[in-house]
């Protein structure tokens, strides 16, 4: 239990607790946390009245770093931003509004500049996921990337990295199943041909008990090999994309 590793820091370690940096994920987390360790100090000093130690502990208590993680890079920014470049002393954190207000200006005056300069890249992009009566939906897709990617802890790296496996001629000459993105399709693809060829399947029983119906049996059965040679097929692009161009799957009227 954390307390009670704070409290052992304090008491047998005799570390004072403004030393230690304690992260919950939420102010109010923080609140009772405080609390809580302040709960253990009286509860010590019960025990040992004139521990001087755990005295000192209580008035420490109220200088201790325990809070978010937030809070915690906020103060030390604060406390330090004449070490750092063009950082005012009277910065403040912009709340979730003011940042989405101002990531809506950026991308309009981002959208804007790219179709004065009619950018050939920028007109492939509205072709492919808009139009130019209405590029909403690009710009609700841009907002959405860049929250996704400011999510990792190394953005500009993760980001690098990605646009990195685009380049990948060689190996979509050789089989785009070796690509990230051909493994992901081709495994979405196996799961949904198992799932089909499970449920053909059990219809193949139920029409086995009826002689009369041989027919429907044997088109259920033609389509349940198709499917099972197309899954047998998925370690090669190429190979499964042929086969799935060939697949014919009956008419039971």
């Amino acid at each position: 239990m954390l307390v009670e590793r704070i409290i052992h820091k304090m008491i047998q370690d005799k570390v004072d607790i403004d030393k230690l940096l304690v992260v919950t994920f939420t102010n109010s987390a923080a609140a009772e946390m405080r609390e809580r360790v302040l709960n253990a100090i009286y509860q010590k000093l019960e025990e040992n009245p004139e521990d001087e130690n755990l005295q000192r502990q209580i008035t420490l208590l109220n200088k201790a770093s325990i809070c978010t993680i937030d809070s915690f890079c906020l103060e030390v920014v604060r406390n330090n931003f004449y070490e750092l470049e063009n950082i005012s002393p009277n910065f403040r954190i912009a709340d979730t509004t003011e940042i989405e207000l101002l990531k809506q200006e950026v991308i309009e005056e981002i959208f804007e500049e790219k179709y004065e300069t009619e950018d050939q890249d920028f007109a492939k992009l509205i072709n492919v996921y808009t139009s130019y009566r209405d590029d909403t939906p690009l710009k609700d897709l841009v907002l959405k990337m860049d929250s996704y990617i400011q999510s990792n802890p190394f953005p500009q790296k993760w980001l690098q990295e990605k646009i990195q496996m685009f380049y990948l001629e060689d190996q979509l000459e050789e089989d785009f199943s070796q690509t990230p993105w051909g493994e992901i399709l081709l495994q979405e693809v196996e799961e949904e041909l198992i799932d089909d060829i499970a449920i053909l399947k059990k219809v193949e029983e139920e029409l086995s008990f009826e002689p009369e119906l041989e027919k429907f049996y044997q088109t259920i059965r033609d389509d349940i090999d198709q499917l099972e040679n197309l899954k047998n097929s998925l370690e090669n692009w190429n190979k499964s994309y042929a086969i799935a161009r060939n697949i014919k799957i009956c008419n039971l009227a």
